[in-house]
């Protein structure tokens, strides 16, 4: 039976440690007899609500082949685990998609590739340009200065 199994490891993991930590968890997978078929690292993302006090996590995507009895026991030792801050399991009725899941834009973060440097990069973003006022001589200033407060007093 295929599952989808999708975590979130805290944001604590820095970016070179996410790998050590996906293959910690597939070690959970094979020891209870379960093989990985696939595994996607889907990036950061910011949460709606804090989550122990963390605010962003990185979603993890993977497809598993395993029983009924090795899946009860996954969801067990993955609730015990440090590294995983929640999961979801669920069973899958047509086998594993061909498509890659992605996020839609907002405050999502591409995860590092091999080189450490984000898969998609940013745009960079453009100045803002102030338009400053047209600047007044000392005479003119003085001037229109002058005039204010003639009026002032005319009045």
């Amino acid at each position: 039976m295929i599952y989808e199994f999708m975590y979130i490891i805290p944001s604590k993991f820095s970016d070179s440690e996410i790998d050590g930590v996906i293959n910690q968890v597939a070690g959970v997978f094979e020891k209870h007899g379960a093989k990985v078929e696939q595994s996607q690292n889907l990036g950061k993302l910011k949460f709606a609500y804090p989550i122990k006090k963390v605010r962003h996590g990185t979603y993890v995507l993977a497809y598993i082949s395993a029983e009924a009895e090795a899946v009860a026991k996954i969801d067990k030792d993955i609730r015990l685990t440090d590294e995983v801050l929640r999961h979801m399991i669920v069973k899958r009725e047509k086998g594993i998609p061909t498509a890659k899941y992605e996020f839609k834009p907002g405050s999502y973060q591409e995860p590092l590739d091999a080189e450490g440097k984000r898969a998609v990069a940013r745009k960079p973003r453009k100045p803002k340009v102030v338009e400053s006022p047209d600047r007044l001589s000392t005479e003119e200033l003085d001037r229109k200065l002058d005039e204010i407060l003639d009026k002032d007093i005319n009045v």
